[in-house]
């Protein structure tokens, strides 16, 4: 069973659990522009609510932030601390995300993309619909160049899928 989830606007009062971890290599390598090594700066400026096309939440477990799950610009981002992964928290927060976002904002489709050694993430966005559709050469802060599947939704799969279901 997936324990219940509580969603917010991360805020300052978030630093210590978000920096942890941004402190995580395990985590961060995962992650397309966070740096490495974490710079508090970086972290500081994430810890306030989002102002651009679309949201960020903090993702609270019995009020503890264990994460982040955001659809930006029409983009699914998120990542967990490491001692609540492989529980289906990330797949229900996404598809609470991918609801939210499709309707509340005006997405015609949300994409998303993967590191190719991160099989977890990949598993959570075909749980919720995705289909890869491309695949490249990126890199990040973190990272040098590496191959990244790309995943897309358009909103009238997400519908019909949700549909199907009820």
């Amino acid at each position: 069973m997936t324990p219940d989830l509580t969603y917010r606007a991360l805020n300052a009062g978030d630093f210590a659990a978000l920096h942890a971890m941004a402190s995580d290599w395990s985590i961060v390598r995962q992650l397309g522009r966070w740096p490495w090594p974490a710079q508090e700066a970086f972290t500081r400026n994430r810890c306030k609510p989002y102002a651009g096309d679309g949201f960020v939440w903090a993702v609270c477990l019995g009020g503890r932030l264990i994460g982040t799950m955001a659809v930006t610009g029409g983009e699914l981002g998120y990542m967990f601390a490491p001692d609540v992964q492989g529980r289906g928290i990330a797949t229900k927060a996404a598809r609470d995300a991918i609801a939210h976002a499709f309707e509340d904002y005006n997405f015609a489709a949300l994409k998303a993309t993967v590191w190719v050694d991160n099989a977890g993430s990949a598993a959570v966005l075909r749980k919720c619909g995705f289909t890869h559709w491309h695949t490249y050469y990126d890199q990040s802060p973190s990272r040098l160049p590496t191959l990244t599947h790309s995943f897309r939704l358009s909103r009238d799969t997400w519908d019909r899928l949700r549909t199907a279901a009820q």
